[in-house]
Parts: C-alpha cells; structure tokens; sequence
C-alpha cells in the first residue's frame, strides 16, 4: 500500500526537475509552467469529499485500483501533450486518479494492521513527501528533445504495476462497501470537521516552509536559490521520523492533543529561529531539520485520528475525502500567502503568519474529547 502511494504521489514531483523546459517548449511563463506542476492538486481542494464519498459507497479496493488506472492513462497522455492547454487537462485528470488513490488508500491503511491503525496510518502519511522527492529526482534522469514521453511512459508503467499489486495484495472484502452510508454525515460532524480544517493548516505551515525557507536563507548567505533549495531538501528528508514517531506513542497510549501540541510549539520556534533570527547557513539547516521532524509529526498525528473523528466505520473514506481536500487547500494556498506575505512585510511576518497557523491547528482540534484522551490500541 506503502508502495502505492508512492508511485502515485510521483505525479506531483515529476515535473519540477523540467519547469524551464515546460516554459520555453510550450512559450508559457514560468509561473504558468508551476501550475502545471501544482495543478494535480486541484481535484482534491475542488472535491476530495466526495471522493471519498465514493469509496464509501463503492469500496476502497476498487476506487484505490481505479485511481491508480486513472492516473496511468492520463501519465500516459502528457508523454504526448504537443500544446499546453492539453497537458494542464491531462494534470488535472491525473490529479483526478491521486487524489482517488490517497483517499481510497486511507481507508485500506486503516484497515490492515487491527489493533494498530495509528501506526499503520503514521507510516502511510509518509507517502506524500516521500514519493514526491522520488518522483522529482527519478524524472531528472529523463533526457531529449521531449522529455515527457519518458516520464509518461514509465511513471503509467509503475502505476499499473502497483494497481496489480493492489488487486492481488488486498484482501477481497476491501472491494465493497461495508454498509449503507450517508455520506452527507461527515459534513456535519465537528470531530471530522476540526481535524481537516487542522490538516489543512498544517499542510499549508509544512509546504510554505518548503518554499520560503531557501529564498530567506539565500538572501542571508548570498547563495543561490536553488543551491540553498538543494539544501533545505535535504534537510527536509527526516520528516519522515516526525511521520511515523506518532503512531508509536499513541499506540502506547500518548493523548493525541498532548504530541500535537508539543509538537506545535517545537515547529513554531524551531521556524521562528530559521526564518527571523540571523543564524549561520549550516546552524539554519540543522534548525530547519527540527522543524521538519516536529511539523511532520502533525499530519502524523491526524492521519492516526482519522478512524477515530469519524462518524461511523462507513465512513471513513468520507471522512478521509474531507481531509485530503483540505490538505490540498492547504498546499495550493500556503506557498503563495507566505511568499506574498514575506515581499511585503519581511521574514519576521512570514514567520509570524505560520505560528499563527501552527496556532489555528492546535485550536481546532483542542476542544474534541477524542484527542484529549489515549487511543487504548495494542502495541
């Protein structure tokens, strides 16, 4: 399942290594050319819940396999896309087959260690930034004149391997719904309705952060961007223990709101210090790490609440449709308000409307019994 998601979360990473081509192939500016990159996301800010409204009615295996299929074809189509405008509607509809995928694998995830979905659901949170660096550096190897034929053909390859993969690894009753759900439910439901909106803020803090800390950090060290941007990728790459760290100690009966709020305060200052204070690159770097282990233990800590804030087992691919939308917000709004934000009014503001995001996060889920209280799962 692991596997899954990241060949799925490729797609939003395999464009970045060609953005300049994009840009002089097709005579678009580069801005134009991000979007075609971040576009995959907008299915899943437009509707992700009903999505996993889908799943509900439909089953998490099948909407999982045919997200999966969904996303090979389009791959497959952009290899070809000779104009602009046709390779923006292939990204969307490929943004159609991930976003099916996430929402849909949430579900199984929860569903395969009993006993243990914190756990299982901590290490699948993990998909998203690593198949997005994988899918980033795998694409840069691609070469030539058109370099989308490459990345189309082998990443479709990959995705209809892991929809094999899929179909024979999970187990049959995955395929069908559980029950009869009333999916419009979740809506109404606060505990769902706080922890998206806390995945929201979240994501938006841990991708604005992406963005704004190498243009900050090189305007201090008189590096290039993309140098530093190599850096702070690196750097980046042990939020995987903040993912994962999550599911072992609610496992161990941690509260939820105690890790989310620790880890809050631990991002807050560690970004503060990145962004605000006029430290040494290297000594800047090694900050920014903390913040990435502490801010990734947040999306750790909600998607292990999923199971747990929504209204009823039938719901869960709901449940899981609302916080991939808006996770996707989160990720299309964060990176352009923090770097509108900086232009204007500087790193110190910058760093003060992340806090108070971090803040907003915190404040969302503080009220819900469920995360003031230990999950009581087998270790």
């Amino acid at each position: 399942m692991l596997a899954a998601g990241f060949v799925s979360a490729a797609s939003l990473g395999k464009l970045v290594p060609h953005l300049d081509w994009l840009a002089l192939h097709y005579g678009v500016p580069l801005g134009m050319a991000g979007f075609a990159v971040s576009c995959v996301m907008l299915p899943g800010a437009l509707a992700g819940w009903s999505f996993g409204a889908a799943s509900d009615r439909f089953g998490a295996k099948r909407v999982a396999i045919t997200g999966l299929a969904v996303a090979a074809v389009a791959s497959l189509l952009s290899g070809v896309a000779t104009n602009f405008a046709f390779l923006l509607v292939v990204r969307i509809v490929e943004g159609v087959g991930y976003t099916l995928l996430v929402v849909a694998a949430t579900v199984i995830a929860a569903g395969l260690l009993p006993g243990r979905s914190a756990l299982a659901l901590s290490v699948w949170s993990s998909f998203a930034p690593i198949g997005f660096a994988l899918g980033q550096w795998a694409a840069a190897f691609a070469a030539g004149a058109f370099p989308l034929k490459a990345i189309g053909i082998v990443h479709a390859a990959a995705l209809c391997a892991a929809a094999l993969a899929l179909w024979v690894a999970v187990a049959p009753h995955a395929a069908s719904p559980a029950k009869p759900v009333q999916t419009w439910h979740v809506l109404r439901h606060a505990p769902a309705r706080r922890t998206a909106l806390a995945f929201g803020a979240t994501c938006a803090v841990l991708l604005a952060a992406v963005a704004l800390a190498p243009v900050v950090l090189a305007s201090r060290s008189g590096l290039p961007v993309a140098e530093v941007a190599a850096l702070t990728a690196l750097a980046a790459l042990v939020s995987i223990v903040g993912r994962i760290a999550p599911g072992w100690a609610l496992g161990r009966g941690a509260a939820p709101l105690a890790l989310f709020a620790w880890a809050s305060v631990v991002a807050a200052l560690a970004i503060v210090a990145t962004l605000a204070l006029p430290l040494a690159l290297w000594f800047a770097l090694v900050v920014f790490a903390v913040f990435q282990i502490a801010a990734g233990a947040l999306p750790g800590v909600l998607s292990a609440m999923i199971p747990h804030v929504s209204p009823a087992p039938g719901e869960l691919g709901s449940t899981s449709g609302l916080c991939t939308q808006m996770i996707n917000v989160g990720n299309l709004l964060g990176p352009p308000l923090a770097l509108a934000v900086y232009a204007v009014a500087g790193a110190d503001a910058a760093a003060g409307l992340l806090v108070a995001l971090l803040v907003g996060s915190v404040a969302a889920v503080a009220r819900l019994g469920v995360f003031r209280r230990g999950l009581g799962e087998a270790a």
